[in-house]
């Protein structure tokens, strides 16, 4: 049978693999570099709140043109069908109210911990969202992880532990010239993770119960965003907006910043439509050394062992949970609950492999007897 991912030339998935990786590492050195500029220049600096108002307003546009182009349409016809579905089904998009308002602020903590983490610290500790959407998806989707998976979080785990033990380590005057509280930064990240998890896996049960395109469902999510956004841009920094200006601190940096984050969803509509998984996974891997490789070269950042380690750890888990690594030869020869083909059969006689058996079912029947 014909497969379209299967016919998708290597060049164009070559390109979308360094435009996907470019994309993640620049998020987060432009979200540490303007937070870094913003401390250090003269001025007030921007508003954090105010960034994320103008990404969702540029959302908008992106999911717009999204939808125009994956349907075919006129622009007169997008804005009607964007209309029809809006107003058609006001409720659907009532929905939406709980997850915008979780993304802004998950934005607004992203900001704080690119204010409090260097790049590469900030690129592994965001890699905590694959640990909160798995246990969230557990409790609202019913599903149940395999040993891989469970695994996988472990490794994660143990992985984001290394790097905040090496920059537990970091003396003063290392790295760039922006603050640096690690603490503060991984309770901001961790933070944002949950409400990122939360979030994404409310969105994917509100679209699985509805037959509204996903673009129109996230031109809503963006609106409702813009709404939320300038409530919480007046409410903690409309002192600042008033006497500077709702721009106020803008330079390069934060434009730049702005393009990527919201620019983001055309890159993710296209590996989801040309690629798979595994680019999706290299990608993210390759955006973690991108971000170190640039932070040791401009930005004095101390390449630790146990950040290297940690590193390793989270890429590692990043492929062992989306069950990547038997795709590679030399991973095959491993258990299956370490990524590879091997079955590991149960030791002794005692029924352990039922006991495995009892305990999945139970999950099961836990989360609504799937």
């Amino acid at each position: 049978m014909y497969n379209g991912k299967e016919q998708v030339s290597w060049r164009l998935k070559a390109t979308l693999l360094c435009f996907m990786a470019l994309q993640n590492a620049c998020l987060n050195l432009f979200a540490r570099w303007s937070r870094v500029k913003a401390q250090t220049e003269p001025g007030p600096g921007y508003a954090k709140t105010s960034v994320i108002v103008v990404c969702e307003a540029l959302k908008i546009f992106v999911a717009f043109v999204l939808l125009k182009f994956s349907e075919r349409l006129s622009f007169s016809e997008t804005a009607r069908k964007v209309y029809r579905e809006t107003v058609g089904f006001p409720m659907e998009a009532a929905k939406l109210l709980v997850p915008s308002t979780l993304y802004v602020i998950q934005n607004n903590l992203v900001l704080v911990a690119a204010e409090n983490l260097e790049g590469p610290v900030l690129a592994v500790f965001s890699q905590a969202k694959i640990f909160t959407t798995a246990m969230f998806s557990i409790l609202m989707l019913g599903r149940v992880l395999a040993p891989r998976q469970w695994m996988a979080l472990l490794f994660l785990a143990s992985g984001v532990a290394s790097v905040q033990i090496s920059m537990m380590e970091s003396k003063d005057g290392e790295g760039d010239a922006g603050e640096k509280n690690v603490l503060y930064g991984l309770i901001a990240s961790i933070c944002a993770c949950c409400t990122s998890g939360f979030a994404g896996v409310y969105f994917e049960k509100v679209l699985k119960g509805s037959s509204l395109s996903v673009w129109v469902r996230n031109i809503h999510l963006a609106v409702i965003g813009v709404v939320m956004g300038v409530v919480a841009a007046f409410a903690r920094d409309g002192e600042q907006i008033a006497e500077s200006g709702f721009f106020a601190g803008y330079n390069n940096v934060v434009w730049a910043l702005v393009v990527v984050q919201a620019g983001g969803g055309l890159l993710v509509a296209a590996v989801v439509k040309y690629t798979d998984n595994i680019l999706k996974a290299f990608s993210t891997s390759v955006a973690i050394l991108i971000t170190s490789a640039v932070s040791v070269m401009f930005f004095s950042f101390p390449l630790k062992t146990m950040f290297v380690f940690g590193a390793a750890g989270v890429v590692y888990a990043i492929f062992l949970y989306g069950d990547m690594l038997k795709q590679f030869t030399a991973c095959k020869a491993m258990p299956t609950f370490l990524g590879g083909e091997v079955k590991v059969a149960p030791k002794g006689a005692d029924g352990g492999g039922a006991l495995e058996d009892d305990v999945e079912q139970a999950l099961i029947d836990k989360s609504g007897r799937a």
